[in-house]
């Protein structure tokens, strides 16, 4: 061999050998976005909600998965007009990143529309899904899309699919609001709005018949809807349900979504949660956290290990507080009813007041009360800060005490 070639050789070798070591720290060190990033929205994300539940579920020594995450913070939830927001204002502030009046569904405070953290990740070609166990059409659920100052019209909101960009996927409740005529409970079952969304690509599921027989690896949009308006509450004695565990639908959302090689965005709004608290019902919020709880779980197994995952607590509702001093080991009942300073376990500052002592009641008065301080047929938002937890790259901002738009912000730069 000449030296002129044997030179050449080691020229291309360190050529090839710098390219090597270039594109290995570029690998390495370069931000790469996650494929998988879910945000988890659920009411009683507060330190009080969670010690009472990880306590009901297993005692003192019990975890529940959110416990895993590595990264937490306070969070603020006011909106622009009021210091405790409501559910549109709340759940505006985590979609768009823009703090709003109570009652405007992505609609800034000069009445201009309001870009989605869904509409956001579209734009970036990622694949997106919403997931909801209360109606679709409801403020929580509904910020991700649609744009409106009478959220409370579900009718109009779910319209707005029509002209929406299509989604996904879209599973949840609220089926009465694609009926023409809602409130008339003697109408023919028809559903010209599904007909309409049909027609525009979406592939349609009234039921969990319907939704098992629709093919998962087709990347059609999709629009379940189990329910004519919220989801069943969860219902241990019961051994079969007309819908899919919360668990389970998320895993089924992520299998459906993966398809798509620029990752995927999903939403997962736990309405229930909110709507045990309204009715004053704290047992029932105790398991509708643990199945929030169960969904967490599921993502992380399904999702791998670089996913970004976030668990936002919206607001908080009613002021549920567990009283009294339960032995360490103490669980289910044995932490509900009368404890054994003689006062009721569970407590709310507002709200019916569930089995709450009083003349007209007292034969369904029980040891299991839980009386309000205020009764209203409602409980009211309390001012709180909620907390906020995640894991995966950019959940390192998570700490300290943050705002409900800087939630936002953090799944935004991932996009």
């Amino acid at each position: 061999m000449s030296i002129k070639i044997r030179n050449r050789l080691i020229a291309l070798s360190c050529f090839l050998l710098f390219i090597a070591i270039g594109a290995t720290y570029f690998w390495n060190s370069a931000s790469q976005k996650p494929f998988a990033i879910i945000l988890f929205v659920g009411d009683g994300m507060s330190p009080s909600m969670l010690t009472a539940t990880r306590l009901y579920d297993g005692g003192a020594d019990n975890r529940l998965a959110l416990e895993e995450f590595p990264n937490l913070a306070l969070t603020r939830t006011y909106g622009n007009d009021f210091a405790v927001p409501d559910t549109a204002s709340a759940a505006t502030a985590l979609a768009t990143g823009e703090r709003v009046n109570h009652q405007s569904l992505a609609i800034d405070v000069n009445g201009k529309p309001l870009v989605s953290l869904i509409e956001e990740a579209a734009s970036k070609n990622r694949a997106v899904g919403l997931l909801s166990t209360g109606s679709l059409t409801g403020e929580s659920a509904a910020a991700f899309f649609a744009k409106s100052l009478s959220p409370q019209d579900q009718t109009a909101t779910a319209a707005q699919l029509l002209t929406h960009a299509p989604i996904d996927l879209l599973i949840g409740g609220g089926r009465k609001y694609f009926s023409p005529h809602p409130e008339k409970k003697n109408t023919p079952p028809e559903h010209p709005l599904l007909e309409q969304l049909s027609a525009k690509g979406y592939n349609v599921a009234k039921n969990l018949e319907e939704w098992n027989a629709l093919p998962s690896w087709k990347s059609s949009p999709t629009l379940a809807l189990f329910a004519e308006e919220d989801f069943a509450f969860y219902d241990a004695s019961k051994v079969e349900s007309p819908q899919p565990s919360l668990a389970d639908l998320v895993k089924q959302s992520i299998q459906r979504l993966q398809h798509s090689r620029h990752g995927y965005l999903l939403i997962v709004d736990d309405a229930l949660i909110a709507k045990a608290a309204a009715l004053n019902k704290g047992e029932q919020l105790f398991h509708e956290i643990l199945q929030f709880d169960q969904a967490i779980a599921a993502a992380r197994q399904y999702t791998g290990p670089n996913a970004l995952l976030v668990i936002a607590g919206k607001q908080n509702l009613g002021g549920l507080r567990m009283n009294g001093t339960p032995f360490r080991n103490d669980k289910g009942v044995a932490v509900l009813g009368v404890n054994a300073q003689g006062a009721p376990s569970l407590t709310w500052s507002s709200g019916p007041g569930h089995n709450a002592s009083s003349d007209a009641n007292k034969e369904n008065n029980s040891i299991l009360a839980e009386p309000s301080s205020f009764n209203t047929p409602n409980t009211f938002g309390i001012a709180t800060d909620t907390i906020t937890l995640g894991m995966g790259p950019g959940s390192e901002q998570i700490h300290g005490f943050i705002d409900l738009t800087t939630v936002h912000e953090v799944i935004k730069k991932q996009l």
